[in-house]
């Protein structure tokens, strides 16, 4: 008898407490204050895994995504975005959780010689915003990354296109150049386009192409208008 209620009284002593969710989301948002991510998604993470109120799941998702963003850990942050809206597409927060998709795409560009397929996620991304949460808040915001994506795609098509004139692959250039000034017209690349498109036309023997790129550079840009001017006179001397 002895044995048994001293066992009785052990399993009591050892019994856990009741999670507390409320003290441990409020632990866990001081955490985020003091950017202590690890810690904060440590405790989010568990609220979601012990609780019983499922009530609060979406905002633990999100705040789990804001931890990876606030850690600089982009590609992990767009992941747990896209999840948050995979279950929650409708919540008040989506529009929120849309437009960080895209930010998390923005902030893994890096210079003009690396991928830009980052710069086409944005571009999707917030063209998504636009489309499916049509007048929020981050509108505004969506149309200015869309700008700034597509001139960082354009500023890459003439850095490529450099590359290739330099290394004599005159074909390859053109192309490229040629391509910018289609896709991207208006662009702040489309003046050294515009000019390289030349050069690598007339080392291609395209002269009459060679003149019409080097006719619209000094036509739209009147400070390269000498410039353009001096290549015409080169050609017609070839």
């Amino acid at each position: 008898m002895a044995i048994i209620l001293f066992t009785a009284l052990a399993a009591c002593a050892t019994k856990e407490p009741p999670f507390d969710a409320v003290t441990s989301f409020r632990e866990a948002e001081e955490s985020m204050k003091n950017a202590d991510y690890e810690k904060a998604r440590k405790r989010y993470q568990e609220i979601e895994e012990k609780s019983p109120d499922k009530s609060y799941d979406a905002v633990l998702m999100l705040r789990v995504a804001d931890t990876y963003y606030g850690e600089e850990k982009y590609s992990e942050a767009a992941v747990e975005y896209q999840a948050f809206l995979n279950y929650h597409p409708a919540h008040k927060d989506a529009p929120y959780a849309q437009y960080q998709v895209a930010i998390s795409s923005y902030k893994d560009l890096l210079t003009i010689d690396r991928d830009p397929s980052p710069a086409y996620t944005v571009i999707r991304e917030m063209k998504k915003l636009q489309e499916k949460y049509p007048r929020s808040m981050y509108e505004g915001e969506a149309q200015r990354y869309i700008a700034i994506a597509t001139e960082w795609i354009a500023d890459y098509e003439l850095y490529v296109a450099r590359f290739y004139y330099r290394k004599g692959s005159y074909k390859a250039a053109a192309g490229r150049c040629e391509k910018l000034l289609i896709d991207y017209p208006g662009a702040r690349a489309e003046k050294d386009a515009l000019y390289y498109a030349g050069l690598a036309h007339e080392k291609l023997g395209e002269k009459d192409l060679a003149r019409d790129r080097f006719n619209a550079l000094a036509q739209k840009y009147p400070a390269m208008k000498s410039t353009a001017q001096a290549q015409l006179r080169k050609i017609d001397t070839l």
